[in-house]
Order: structure tokens, then C-alpha cells, then sequence
């Protein structure tokens, strides 16, 4: 594999960061939506939601995350966990994937009350990009918050 990212042999824009995959590279841009501010180079933080019901269903952040796997991974294959930082006595969350699994290779379970997992539940057998929206919501002391992460998965072939 040549890093194309660390060597400058992408032709990504200077909007785009560059994300080396086995083989090749991606070009990823990540925007907030508007009512959310940019605070890293991979989160989104909500400004303000002006009613109840929009703040229970609104994500309070937006995380990017990028995955590398190939083909021949073994499934079921535990790829992403999820949790609030830090958990308290009482914490639960429910975990579901809103948007990019439409063909269902995907899955989550919780492991405990305040600890989630996305995994990979049957085999990729051709490289494949996915964008996976996992909201995690946090039921604490009464009240649920939404986070929002948006994980870029890229499988590719495997080397011999």
C-alpha cells in the first residue's frame, strides 16, 4: 500500500482531507449542518435548539469517524463501540442506525446499559463504501440526548 495522503500523489481539494484506504485513497469533506458549529477538525457541536421536543431529538454533537477493513474479515465482526464519556449509575442508551444500511450488513447490540457496539454481520464480498448514520441516544436523570455518528466505512479487497 502507498500512502498517497502522507505523499501528496491525491488529487483531493484543499476543502478535502485525505484518507489513505489499502490501495487507494478517499477525499473526505466534513460540514456542519446549519445550527451547528465546527469544533474539530471531525465534530459538529449544536448552538442552540429553541424547544423541547427539538433538543430531545436533535443531536448535541456530530462525530466523523473513517474505518478501514478488507473483504476478508470475519464476521460477525465487532467494528465500532459507543458510549458515553463518562457513564453514571443510571445511564442506559439505545442504540440504531438511522441512514446507510439499507442492505443490512450492519447490526447493533448493547454490551451493558451504557455501551454499544456496531458490527459487521455478514461478509462484504466485493470493496464497498458505506456512510453509516449511528445515533446513540442517552436516557440520563429523566432526559434522553441525541449524538450522531457518522461513520465512513471502506472495505477493500484484501492483499494475498
Amino acid at each position: 500500500d502507498i500512502d498517497e495522503c502522507a505523499i501528496g500523489t491525491h488529487n483531493c481539494s484543499t476543502a478535502e482531507t485525505c484518507y489513505n484506504i489499502q490501495g487507494s485513497f478517499r477525499c473526505l469533506s466534513f460540514e456542519c449542518p446549519s445550527n451547528y458549529r465546527k469544533v474539530s477538525d471531525v465534530r459538529c457541536e449544536r448552538i442552540s435548539c429553541f424547544n423541547y421536543l427539538e433538543c430531545q431529538n436533535t443531536p448535541v454533537r456530530i462525530t466523523y469517524y473513517q474505518l478501514n477493513f478488507q473483504t476478508n474479515i470475519v464476521v460477525p465482526a465487532h467494528i465500532f463501540r459507543i458510549g458515553p464519556s463518562p457513564a453514571y449509575a443510571g445511564d442506559s442508551i439505545v442504540l440504531t442506525i438511522t441512514k446507510g444500511n439499507e442492505e443490512g450488513f450492519f447490526g447493533t447490540r448493547r454490551l451493558n446499559a451504557y455501551t454499544g457496539i456496531v458490527y459487521l454481520q455478514r461478509q462484504v464480498k466485493e470493496p464497498k463504501d458505506f456512510l453509516l448514520d449511528v445515533e446513540m441516544k442517552l436516557w440520563r436523570q429523566g432526559t434522553y440526548t441525541t449524538f450522531l455518528a457518522k461513520i465512513y466505512i471502506f472495505i477493500t479487497a484484501h492483499a494475498y
